[in-house]
This record gives structure tokens, sequence and C-alpha cells, in this order.
């Protein structure tokens, strides 16, 4: 039994039942033994590959959306540059070096809650001034532009099984086990206003995204919020085609959530419609919601024929793929 596991199931039997977002707050986040505490292999070969390992065409849309932001603000002295989940740092890396050959000063501000990746992030920033905080609440509000790549899907979420909420409970040999309990109605209206339950069918609820994104907005005094994942609006999230939560280890499908807790990752599609529906409480207007490929085609990105294209193409080609559920979601804050 690991260790994270035995803690667990001592919280458990000392607490009662956890929700499934404790379970995977815990599983991704504890201090000791947590996927992402441990600072996991990102990129190619490790636990997992995003779009910023793929092609420096999604670090230059991004460094060409702060770019505008900052004209359109009249060139302020004091912008603020913020990347939240920065990852490995080296999309925090390429976007700053971008916005300093078009002449931005800026201040670069990197949300990380796991000394594993700021180890990490310092190291491959090196020579390059920045600043990291653990939560957006603890920068004071300033000019800027704040992006996250793949951030909102490893935010805990509280998992139904129609009409039922699922716990996580330990059996008396030190199983962790799912237990069901009504789930409360207020919990389960994001799944109602989206789809017609279906009794018995699996839907992810992520109650910590709509705060969050709030915190992001109140970091910026005026500017503009981007984030990037994998998801859709309503439906097309709680539709039941995608398992609503799902494991990976080293890049391939993992096995059942609650065994090995800490050593594999859980994510869960994010409903960029509820986050929208949302925006206005945020202090947030909706400037844009499409795919990552529409975005990346607006930035510019056309792929040669394939007769003709290199290696580097190919691998733009996956991000242009209108098939892959990425999602761009883009809101201004005009103070």
């Amino acid at each position: 039994m690991s260790s994270l596991r035995q803690r667990l199931v001592e919280r458990i039997r000392a607490e009662g039942p956890l929700t499934f977002a404790q379970f995977m707050e815990a599983a991704l986040f504890d201090s000791e033994a947590g996927f992402y505490t441990r600072g996991p292999g990102i990129g190619q070969g490790g636990h997992f590959a995003t779009s910023a390992e793929a092609h420096p065409a999604f670090s230059e849309a991004i460094t060409a959306e702060a770019h505008a932001t900052w004209l359109e603000l009249g060139e302020p002295t004091d912008f603020r540059v913020t990347e939240a989940g920065p990852g490995t740092g080296g999309l925090a890396r390429r976007v700053s070096e971008g916005l300093t050959a078009l002449g931005v000063g800026h201040e670069l501000v990197l949300i990380e809650r796991s000394t594993g990746l700021t180890e990490r992030q310092r190291t491959t920033l090196e020579g390059r001034a920045v600043r990291w905080v653990e939560h957006p609440a603890e920068l004071t509000p300033a000019p800027g532009f704040l992006y996250g790549n793949e951030i909102l899907d490893a935010l805990p979420v509280r998992l139904l099984q129609w009409p039922d909420e699922v716990l996580v409970d330990a059996d008396p040999s030190g199983r962790l086990v799912e237990t069901l309990v009504p789930a409360d109605p207020a919990l389960a209206a994001p799944i109602v206003a989206a789809v017609t339950p279906r009794t018995g069918g699996r839907y992810a609820v992520r109650p910590a995204m709509v705060p969050l994104v709030a915190a992001f907005s109140r970091s910026i005094s005026v500017g503009r919020v981007l984030l990037i994942d994998y998801g859709g609006t309503g439906a097309e999230v709680h539709d039941g085609r995608r398992p609503p939560v799902r494991t990976y280890i080293s890049g391939q499908q993992g096995g059942d959530p609650l065994q090995a807790p800490g050593t594999q990752d859980l994510t869960a599609d994010v409903d960029f419609g509820a986050l929208t529906a949302e925006a206005t409480t945020v202090g947030l207007a909706v400037e844009q919601l499409l795919t990552q490929a529409a975005w990346l085609r607006g930035h510019g990105c056309e792929l040669p024929p394939a007769d003709a294209r290199t290696e580097e193409d190919w691998a733009l080609a996956g991000l242009l793929d209108e098939r892959l559920p990425f999602m761009v979601w883009l809101g201004q804050r005009q103070g």
C-alpha cells in the first residue's frame, strides 16, 4: 500500500468518505506524494506532452495575443504576463522572449504550486527575471495578459452517477472503493442544464473552475485571460461519449482512478459553456470561444501540401486537426 493511499485510508476512517474532488486533490497535489507535486515528466517521452511542446506556432499565437493586448492598452510600462500552470517553463520562456523581441517590456509571473516543477522551471528560465506565486490571489492587480494551457482539466471534479454522487470510501482490507450518496441538486445543476441525465450515467462537475478564473480575473486590472484546454460546451462534454474522468501514465491510458493515487494523472474535460455562462460574474467579457485549430489558423498557421511537409509541419498538422477536442477561451477585463 502506497504511503499516500495509506494516509487517505486513515483519513477516511477518521472523517468518513471523501468526495471525488478531495481524492483527486490529494492524488494530484498532496504535499509529499501528489502526481504534480513530485514534478512528473512533461514533454516528449514524459507522462504527457502538451500542444506547447509540439510546434512553435503555439507559443507564437499566444505571444501575438499578448502583444495585441499590450498595444490596445496603450503600451503600459507595468504590463504583466502571467502563465498559470507553466509545466516545464518552456512555453513561458518562448512567449517572454517573443514579447521582448517585439519591444514589449513586461514582468513575467508564473503561478505554480509544485515545488518539483518550480525547480525545473528555474532551470528552463535561467537568465530571465521571473516571479513565482502559488495562487493568483497573491498578485496585486496590474495591466496584463494571463494565460493557461491545460490547467483547468487538472482541477478536481465531483463525480456523479446519476442521480447520486460518487464518494471514495475504504473497505475493511484498506482498498479504496466507491460509495454512492444522493447528489445535492445544486451540484447537479450544470449537468441538468446541459443534458437530460441518464440513470446510472456518469458526469463530472468542476466547482473550483469559476472561482479560480475569478481569481485570474482579479489579478489583472485591465487586459485579457486566455485559457486553452480539451473539452467543449455543455452537451459536448456531458453526452457520455468520453469517460468523465480519465487517467494517464507516460502518455498512455492509465488504470482505475482509485488505484495507486499519486502515480497517474487524473483529468476531466472542461465545460467551457459553464465558464462562459458565469464569465460576467467574474468580470470578464468573452471575446472568443473556438477550437484550437481555428484559433491557430486565425493567427496565420497553414500547412503546405502533404508531399512538401517537413517533420515540423507534420507536428503542426496535429495541432490543426479539428477532430481534437481542444478549445480556446479568451476573456477581456475592462477594469
